[in-house]
């Protein structure tokens, strides 16, 4: 797959009958942006993320997109975001360790 077509998180670009597909990672991304806990409906949720390899150039567009306004309704999600990569960091999986030594903090 070319490198053009995954810039922004996006595997395929939109064409009139189809949607465009994102990475897992970039979904679960989104989810961290929701104002909502996204561990409530997957309680897997952190284990999962960091296993999948990071997308580091959509992660910190998220984050640099954020006012301070927005930064505060999503405040609790982002800390948990921190919290669980430093648990990771203490973990024997050694893909943990390395993805969530790329998260930035």
């Amino acid at each position: 797959m070319a490198q053009a077509e995954k810039k922004g998180g996006l595997l395929r670009k939109s064409s009139a009958s189809r949607k465009p597909l994102k990475e897992k990672v970039v979904l679960m991304y989104d989810e961290i942006f929701m104002t909502e806990d996204p561990s409530k409906c997957n309680p897997r949720f952190w284990e999962e993320l960091f296993l999948m390899k990071v997308n580091l150039e959509y992660l910190e567009g998220k984050l640099e997109a954020l006012d301070g306004e927005e930064l505060m309704k999503i405040k609790d999600n982002i800390n948990c975001l921190f919290q669980h990569c430093i648990q990771a960091l203490g973990e024997e999986h050694p893909i943990r360790v390395v993805n969530a030594l790329q998260v930035p903090c």
